[in-house]
C-alpha cells in the first residue's frame, strides 16, 4: 500500500493523448487554459496564475522577483522540504532558519522577528501538509521591515484560511503540480501575483528573458521580432502537461472531499491512541490535506513503527527532516530550533490517496493499533 498515488485515470490520459495528438507539445494555447482554470478555481479577483515547470522553479523565479541576489537573507522554516531553500540558495540570497510553531508547524511569526536584520529581504512561508500558516501575521511583521512574503503552498492547493482560498490573498504564492501533489500534471508548478508588472516580469524570466507578446504566442502567432531583456530561465510548463492540469482541475472538488474525508477517518479511527499520538488541531473542512501525518509522543518508537507497518505491507514516509541537518545549510545562520528538532523524530506519513476506500484506512488504523497493542 502506496504513501501515495496519483490518479491518472480514463479522462486524464485522453486529455494527454489529444495534446500529443495535436501536435504542439511546447508552451501553447493549453498552457494558458490551465491558469485560467487555476484562477477560476481559486476565485482569483485582481490576480493571475503564472505556470512553470515545478513549484521549485516558481519559488526561484519568486526570489528573483524581488531581486534576491548575494547578501540577501531570507528567513525560511527549517521544517520543510529542501526545495524551498535550494530555490532560496540558488539566487545567491542565504538561507536563514527558523523555528516552526508547534500546532500547524508552519514557520513561527515570533520567531521570524528574532531573527530579522538589515540584510533580512523576504520570508519563506510553508503552509505543512496543506494546512494554513499564519500568514496574516508575516504579511504584518513584513510590512513592518519592508520584506517580501514568498508564500510556498505546494501542499496547500486548493486550502482555506478564514474562508480565503490559499492564493487569493497575500504576496506571492507559489504551488505545485508535482507527481504526489493534489493535482499533477506530472511535474510542474504556478505563481500568484497581484501585480500586472510582476506577471510580464514572469512570463520573461520563465521563458529565457525574451519579450515577445505571450498572448499572441498563445494563439499560435508566432512573431520572430522580440527581445531578449533579462536574464531567463527555461522553466514553463508544455503542453501536454497542461492538458493533463486541465483534465485534473475537473475532478479537484472531489479530490479534496475524498482526502478530507479520509483524514477525518483516520482521525476518529486513530484518537483513543493519544497517549501515544498527538493530532492537529483541524476538522480538516478548510484544509485540502496533501499528506496524512501522525504525530508520535516519543519519536524513538517510530523507526519499530514503520517496520511494523512495512510486515503488513503498508508503506510510511518521514516528511520532512529538519535543513540545518544537512551539510550544505549546516553552517546557515539560524535560530533557536527546539520545535523541529523535535517534530523531526515525531512525524510518520500513512497512506493517503484521492480514490482510497474506507476498507484501505481501516487496514492502516487497525494496523496501527497493533503496534502498541502488542
Amino acid at each position: 500500500m502506496p504513501v501515495y498515488r496519483p490518479y491518472l485515470g480514463a479522462e486524464v490520459q485522453q486529455a494527454a493523448h489529444r495534446a500529443l495528438a495535436a501536435g504542439w507539445l511546447g508552451m501553447g494555447p493549453l498552457t494558458r487554459q490551465f491558469e485560467e482554470g487555476i484562477e477560476s478555481f481559486l476565485g482569483l479577483s485582481g490576480r493571475r496564475a503564472v505556470s512553470t515547470n515545478s513549484c521549485t522553479e516558481a519559488l526561484h523565479l519568486a526570489g528573483q522577483l524581488i531581486g534576491l541576489g548575494p547578501g540577501d537573507e531570507v528567513i525560511c522554516p527549517a521544517f520543510t522540504y529542501v526545495a524551498g531553500h535550494q530555490a532560496i540558495s540558488r539566487t545567491g540570497a542565504d538561507v536563514v532558519l527558523c523555528d516552526v510553531d508547534d500546532t500547524g508547524l508552519g514557520i513561527d511569526p515570533a520567531r521570524v522577528a528574532e531573527l530579522v536584520t538589515e540584510r533580512t529581504r523576504a520570508i519563506l512561508a510553508v503552509d505543512y501538509l496543506g494546512l494554513p500558516c499564519r500568514l496574516d501575521e508575516l504579511v504584518e511583521l513584513a510590512r513592518r521591515h519592508d520584506l517580501r512574503v514568498i508564500e510556498d503552498a505546494a501542499h496547500a492547493f486548493g486550502s482555506r484560511s478564514d474562508g480565503r482560498p490559499i492564493g487569493s490573498f497575500g504576496d506571492i504564492t507559489c504551488f505545485s503540480f508535482g507527481p504526489v501533489k493534489m493535482i499533477t500534471t506530472l511535474e510542474g508548478g504556478a505563481i500568484i501575483t497581484p501585480d500586472p508588472a510582476d506577471v510580464q516580469a514572469l512570463h520573461e524570466l520563465r521563458h529565457l528573458g525574451i519579450n515577445a507578446d505571450t498572448d499572441a504566442r498563445y494563439r499560435s502567432q508566432r512573431n520572430w521580432e522580440f527581445d531578449v531583456v533579462r536574464q531567463g530561465y527555461r522553466c514553463h510548463l508544455g503542453s501536454v502537461p497542461a492538458a493533463i492540469g486541465i483534465a485534473q482541475l475537473d475532478l479537484v472538488d472531489e479530490f479534496i472531499r475524498n482526502r478530507q474525508d479520509y483524514c477525518r477517518r483516520y482521525d476518529d479511527g486513530l484518537r483513543d491512541l493519544g497517549e501515544h499520538l498527538t493530532f492537529f488541531d483541524t476538522d480538516w473542512k478548510d484544509v485540502a490535506p496533501y499528506i496524512y501525518v501522525l504525530r508520535l509522543r516519543d519519536g524513538s518508537q517510530r523507526p519499530a513503527l514503520i517496520r511494523h507497518l512495512a510486515d503488513q505491507g503498508i508503506a510510511t514516509g518521514i516528511h520532512f527532516l529538519g535543513a540545518h541537518e544537512f551539510s550544505f545549510y549546516a553552517g546557515s545562520r539560524r535560530g533557536p530550533l527546539p520545535v523541529t528538532e523535535a517534530v523531526t523524530q515525531q512525524v510518520l506519513t500513512l497512506p493517503l490517496h484521492p480514490y482510497m476506500d474506507d476498507g484501505v484506512v481501516d487496514r492502516v488504523i487497525r494496523a496501527v493499533h497493533a503496534f502498541w497493542e502488542a
